[in-house]
């Protein structure tokens, strides 16, 4: 651990630049400022942060609004209860970067005690830092000791009821930071959860999008599931203990169900059971960092999805005469669920559409790895429904379910079969994207000047058929491209036509 002394220099030059101006501002106005919480404990931990939370001892939006001012920046009023500012875009060197501004209540121990966890109530006067260089990191409720001891400790139980968040946050602090929750803290924890229940959807996904990001995500779920919290959240996954260990499963639904998140992190690494397949997998690593919101990547949104693949099991469990279990259409239930689940959390409309998709579709794989030949045109379909990035999710998220799965029913044959078809789907992809590159015959541009059309959903489709019967083979130059897209074209703007028509005389009537 880092010595208990900041030094400026030891900064990023965009962090150092707020500083100063932050500090100049208060020292002029003859306020107190300091910086707290996550910077100062990331600071001891030699873990870089970008992200600066300063207390300061006046109105803290007006304050972060001058200070946006000075470094002619963004300025977003964040909260008004507690009030607090947020400066960003104040360096082109920290795009990334962000400072925010909440009102210093009391003294230092008196504000510490309201700070979410004791990691997190430690200070550095910020006009001491500017002036001097350095400055020393103030310790009122002994946080340095629990970073030593990387434990989360509440200052009080009462923190939980100012803000509920608090009690996801512990789980997320926990695996990002690599700490313990402590004993007391589990137990307030516990108590607290219903509180959850009144709390915005919006900033609880955050928080959930934070904690499965990381590697060790299964292991809060199941923490969250010890202390009363997932019944909070997602009672939904909780039935899926009902789902018991048999056939292809030798885990029940819900042990099932966290194997496979943990095993979607081997999966987006390309460390799963087959070599050709992690090879091609690791050419794709981009995919899981693709941005979904602030701070939210495509390694939550697969993860979640994985979370929800199986939820529709308990509502389609049926047993056959043999005591076999089958969840015949889970699949199409569980997208509905998942849809109602994305709702409450208030996801974005990409990650909801995302997720139900990756639900919807999680067995295809199944389905051609059990199919008697695997054609080509199956495996173009794959993409062509789902896209090129729920496409890479779906292979992962079936990669993952795969390897969650090692029933006495699941034979080696059978997940041979299941790897090939994932990797003859992942050169499939390959195989498209390289014909995209090499091979654009017609122009969407083209399309429209020679049929007369606007640009429509009917550009894109006549963009698919040439690009099918590039690969099929069928063509090979321009003019068999507008051979087969002239016949297409008249029937599909005669149908159109006649849609119309008919959409006409009903207005009439």
């Amino acid at each position: 651990m880092s010595e208990t002394v900041m030094k400026l220099s030891e900064m990023p030059e965009p962090l150092a630049k707020i500083v100063k101006v932050s500090a100049e501002l208060a020292q002029s106005r003859h306020c107190q400022l300091y910086i707290v919480g996550g910077f100062v404990r990331d600071f001891l931990l030699n873990r870089e942060s970008w992200d600066l939370d300063f207390a300061v001892s006046a109105d803290p939006i007006l304050f972060a609004e001058d200070v946006a001012e000075k470094l002619n920046a963004r300025f977003v009023p964040l909260h008004f209860d507690p009030p607090t500012g947020r400066v960003v875009r104040w360096d082109s060197n920290a795009p990334d970067a962000s400072a925010d501004f909440t009102e210093l209540k009391g003294d230092l121990k008196e504000d510490a005690q309201h700070r979410d966890f004791t990691c997190n109530a430690l200070f550095v006067d910020a006009i001491e830092l500017a002036k001097k260089g350095n400055a020393p990191i103030l310790d009122p409720l002994n946080g340095i000791k629990h970073i030593s001891n990387r434990l989360l400790v509440l200052p009080s139980r009462r923190v939980l009821q100012d803000d509920p968040v608090r009690i996801l946050r512990a789980f997320r602090f926990a695996s990002t930071l690599d700490f313990q929750i402590s004993h007391e803290t589990k137990e307030a924890i516990s108590l607290a959860a219903p509180l959850l229940l009144n709390t915005a959807p919006e900033r609880l996904m955050m928080e959930w999008a934070w904690i499965l990001q990381t590697p060790c995500a299964h292991e809060q779920i199941y923490c969250m599931d010890e202390l009363g919290v997932l019944t909070i959240l997602l009672p939904e996954l909780l039935k899926l203990k009902e789902v018991p260990a048999a056939g292809y499963h030798h885990l029940d639904g819900f042990n099932h169900t966290l194997e496979a998140v943990k095993m979607a992190d081997k999966a987006m690494k390309g460390e799963t059971e087959d070599e050709r397949l992690n090879e091609l997998l690791k050419r794709v690593q981009d995919a899981f960092q693709v941005r979904f919101g602030y701070r939210r990547y495509g390694a939550w949104v697969l993860k979640f999805a994985t979370l929800l693949h199986d939820i529709a099991k308990p509502q389609t469990m049926t047993v056959d005469e043999e005591g076999d279990l089958h969840f015949y259409g889970h699949e199409k239930v569980g997208a509905n669920m998942a849809e109602q689940i994305c709702d409450r959390f208030k996801l974005s409309r990409r990650e909801k559409e995302t997720v139900v998709e990756l639900v919807f579709n999680h067995m295809r794989p199944v389905s051609l790895a059990g199919s008697r030949q695997v054609t080509e045109k199956a495996l173009r379909r794959f993409w062509r429904d789902l896209g090129e990035l729920a496409g890479v999710y779906c292979v992962a998220l079936s990669a993952a379910d795969l390897m969650a799965t090692r029933g006495p029913e699941m034979t080696q044959e059978q997940r041979e079969r299941h790897y090939n078809a994932l990797r003859r789907l992942m050169e499939t992809y390959f195989a498209i994207k390289e014909v995209k590159e090499r091979i654009r015959l017609i122009t969407g541009d083209e399309i429209m000047e020679r049929y007369q059309i606007r640009p429509s959903p009917l550009v894109g489709k006549a963009l698919r058929l040439i690009e099918e019967a590039v690969l099929d083979g069928r063509v090979n130059s321009k003019e068999e491209a507008w051979s087969i897209l002239d016949a297409a074209m008249r029937e599909w703007l005669t149908s159109r036509e006649e849609k119309h028509a008919e959409a006409r005389g009903k207005v009439q009537h």
